[in-house]
């Protein structure tokens, strides 16, 4: 099934008048599709900018800063999280949603408005659950800075309500190169909670097909995993924790535990994991 994908990104500050973007698609990190060899940067050029005023947390419907002086509507990023606002009172973002991110975010984190965009319309992201973007400014005197990436994850949708699907990311999350035919396994300690819910989940006894996977070639595994409030402790006790090893069965392998998994389809591990 084809989809339309809308980039959205912050001006970099030497974006002027006679700024342009260089826009390529990728599905497996090898080859890549140049979708714009110079779509000219509109006004402002450089991203307008404001720093929050409180801590901001994943799911906030207002965003409160210290001043504003941001559009009226529309979208920007917050370390990690895309945010889209509709409104405006007094300093405060109204209407937000959260189109990425997870967790928190610190009094005095830097919202760069993404007041750039391009449409990519008919991709099929299906094959290898994930479509990269990369977006390289070259400013009016033709200096070409260093390309920046852009991730839309398209995972297979979770297995039930109860499930959220774990994206681990070597590469995309981890800030290390993308790796494929990397073997990863996930594990819980024990399966005493799921005495009343039963099904698949991962569990130490119930070894398996699913319990251990190899990075596409986009350096992602895929892992159905139940949500945290799906188990409540069901079974006694507290839940026990989900342990992703990455490069498993390799010397200096990565162990990274997930002790909560959020009411999401989906989350990436490093928004989850410690």
């Amino acid at each position: 099934m084809t989809i339309n994908i809308t980039l959205r990104w912050a001006g970099p500050g030497d974006a002027a008048s006679g700024s342009a973007y260089r826009i390529e698609r990728t599905l497996d990190w090898q080859t890549w599709s140049e979708l714009a060899a110079a779509q000219a940067a509109t006004s402002p050029y450089a991203s307008l900018t404001a720093t929050l005023a409180a801590e901001a947390s994943f799911g906030d419907t207002g965003i409160s800063l210290n001043s504003n002086s941001l559009s009226s509507s529309g979208y920007g990023w917050l370390d990690d999280a895309l945010v889209q606002w509709t409104g405006k009172s007094g300093a405060n973002l109204t209407g937000v949603t959260w189109h990425s991110g997870s967790g928190t975010y610190p009094s005095a984190t830097t919202l760069y408005e993404a007041h750039e965009s391009y449409t990519d319309s008919g991709v099929d992201p299906s094959d290898n659950d994930a479509v990269v973007y990369r977006i390289t400014h070259t400013d009016a005197a033709s200096r070409v800075s260093p390309p920046a990436y852009c991730w839309y994850y398209y995972p297979a949708a979770p297995a039930s309500k109860d499930h959220c699907v774990v994206i681990v990311a070597i590469g995309g999350d981890l800030g290390v190169t993308v790796r494929s035919g990397v073997t990863v396994t996930c594990e819980l300690a024990s399966d005493d909670q799921f005495a009343d819910i039963g099904g698949t989940h991962l569990d130490a006894e119930q070894s398996g097909a699913a319990n251990s996977q190899t990075t596409n070639d986009l350096g992602l595994a895929f892992f159905q995993c139940w949500k945290s409030s799906a188990r409540g402790g069901k079974g006694g006790g507290a839940d026990a924790a989900y342990t992703f090893v990455l490069d498993s069965g390799a010397a200096g392998a990565l162990a990274v535990t997930a002790a909560s998994i959020p009411d999401r389809d989906w989350v990436l591990l490093k928004d989850v994991g410690a």
